[in-house]
Parts: structure tokens; sequence; C-alpha cells
């Protein structure tokens, strides 16, 4: 056979389509991999301990929270009972004291001075966080979903709290949107530097959350492409990039 030209040519053999799916894996996995996994440093990162110090006393009961009360060698004294509609917390013995959007310790001085007794002998923890919620999406472990407000947590420590992020999560595309809605103000948006947290120990992006406050996981190229794909070839490529992981 000639070509057009006049000169001879012959026919290329076919590349076979697994040739070329593995040409493209792999060209994928290479720019997939300039992008640092973050789901493994957040799981690693152990400052959450020195981070909350003092979150707990910082947070404000609400109704419905459930407070558990204690009082050293008065064991008919206390229990544990749910905020009411009111802001008070029914404790029978000890009476119906106003909590509403005061702090555990405020409580605790409270009710030591309504007994006379010691402020350390008296005890107050949040048994069931239930009054309010933050808000996750994104590429975090399990589903989209609302979990209980403890505190002006660390974004990074909210994210250890509930599991962690997937192996998809994109450390440049994290950030907490604060609605303002009952204040009549604009929302903010806060960008999270991740990358910076967990390895560089960077700690201006953490932001401290507050109640009700929306925090936005992204997902890498890697993890759009993988979502693309059809479910026959995600497995592969998934292990190919670093998506799918032993637990």
């Amino acid at each position: 056979m000639h070509s057009g030209t006049g000169g001879p040519w012959r026919l290329r053999p076919a590349v076979p389509v697994w040739c070329r799916l593995g040409v493209v894996l792999c060209l994928l996995a290479g720019c997939a991999h300039t992008e640092p996994h973050v789901d493994q440093a957040v799981k690693a990162d152990r400052g959450g301990s020195q981070r909350n110090q003092g979150v707990a006393e910082r947070y404000l009961v609400h109704c419905p929270d459930v407070l558990a009360v204690s009082i050293d060698g008065r064991p008919d004294l206390g229990g544990s009972a749910a905020v009411s509609a009111d802001g008070r917390l029914n404790l029978e013995n000890l009476g119906r004291p106003r909590v509403e959007e005061r702090t555990t310790t405020e409580v605790t001085n409270g009710l030591a001075a309504a007994l006379q007794a010691p402020p350390d002998s008296v005890h107050v923890r949040v048994a069931e966080f239930k009054s309010q919620q933050v808000y996750l999406f994104g590429e975090v472990i399990g589903l989209p979903r609302a979990v209980p407000y403890q505190g002006p947590e660390t974004v990074l420590d909210l994210l250890q709290r509930v599991g962690g992020i997937t192996p998809g999560a994109s450390a440049g595309d994290i950030h907490v949107i604060r609605s303002h809605v009952a204040e009549g103000r604009d929302p903010e948006v806060f960008h999270i530097d991740l990358q910076a947290i967990t390895q560089q120990n960077d700690q201006r992006t953490n932001v401290r959350l507050q109640p009700f406050d929306q925090v936005y996981v992204g997902q890498t190229r890697r993890a759009v492409v993988a979502r693309c794909m059809p479910p026959w070839l995600q497995p592969a490529f998934q292990s190919l990039v670093g998506l799918r992981r032993n637990p």
C-alpha cells in the first residue's frame, strides 16, 4: 500500500485498550500525588488536649442540654436532668436553678452558694450536648450531617472528633461558613489551611468554632476523576492514586 504522496506506509498495530487505560491512569496518578494526603496528618496530630484546654468550661448551657450534678457526701442530692424551656434545671431536692446561657462553672458556683457548700464539693458537667450543632459537608468520614457543638474547639479538633476526613479531601479547599443569621449580619467565610496546620504547626487559620457553623471539606482532582469513572475502573484508580487505603 502507498501513502497519498506515493511513498510506502504500513498500518500500525492497534494499541490494546488496557495499555491506553494504563497510560491514562499513570498520568492521572502522577498529577494526583502533587497534593499531599492530609487525612493521615489529621489522624496523626496529637495536640488536641492542649488546644482544647478550657473549651468545655466556656460552653454555654441551653435547653435541652442534659446536666449531671453531684455533691460530695450528699448522694441524696443531685442527679441528671435536661434544661427546660424556661432555662431551669429540675433537681428536685436542689430546686430549679436557672442555668440557661451559663457555663458549668457558673452553675457550680450558684449551687454551692445555695447549699452554703465549698465550690469544689459541687460537680456539674454536660452529660448530653443537645442544644446546638455544627454542620459537616463534603469529604468527611461518614455522611454530611449535624454533630453536637461542644464548645469553641478548633476545626482540626472537630475533624478528629468526627472520625477524620477522606483520602480524597483537599487540603486547600476547606472552609468554615458563619452565617450570622440571628444577628442580621453578613456571613463570614474562613479559609482553613489544613496542610499548614497539620504539617507546619501554623495555627493561624485553625478557627475556633461557634454554634451552627458550617464546615465544608472539598475534594481533590483525583477524587473528582475517580467519581466520573465507571464503577469497574474505580477500585484500580483509587488504589493507584491512594484514595483506597487499608484501615
